[in-house]
């Protein structure tokens, strides 16, 4: 069962079809395209809210990496995205961070900071 849980940050901009997907690791069970999804806030607490239903649009593999050598040699970009085995370029991973519910790519990856490396999926769906 396609069952989500966010962070009370993350509802408004699933709620205005801001934020279309969510980065997730693998699930034994894995969602599929075509399998509704149910997006939550709060699930398992007293307050437990249903943000909405979506069908899964898409499912891709996404890797996340720090590089702290980068840093030595004054290259901008510490940190990289690769989503199907496509690295993504400083401009895409700007405009991947706000699709995901972010302001900006360096708020994105100061709250995977201390969750990396990290290898998963993204998992997409049609906004409401």
């Amino acid at each position: 069962m396609g069952l989500y849980n966010f962070k009370p940050r993350f509802a408004p901009r699933i709620l205005d079809g801001s934020k279309t997907h969510t980065i997730r690791p693998l699930r034994a069970i894995p969602d599929t395209p075509g399998k509704t999804l149910h997006l939550y806030t709060g699930l398992r607490t007293k307050s437990a809210r249903l943000l909405m239903r979506v069908e899964c649009s898409r499912i891709e593999s996404i890797t996340i990496e720090y590089h702290p050598e980068r840093f030595l040699d004054d290259e901008p970009n510490f940190f990289s995205i690769t989503i199907d085995g496509v690295l993504l370029d400083r401009d895409e991973c700007e405009a991947f961070a706000r699709r995901d519910g972010f302001d900006n790519f360096d708020d994105m990856m100061e709250f995977w900071t201390d969750r990396l490396p990290f290898r998963g999926q993204i998992v997409h769906w049609k906004a409401a």
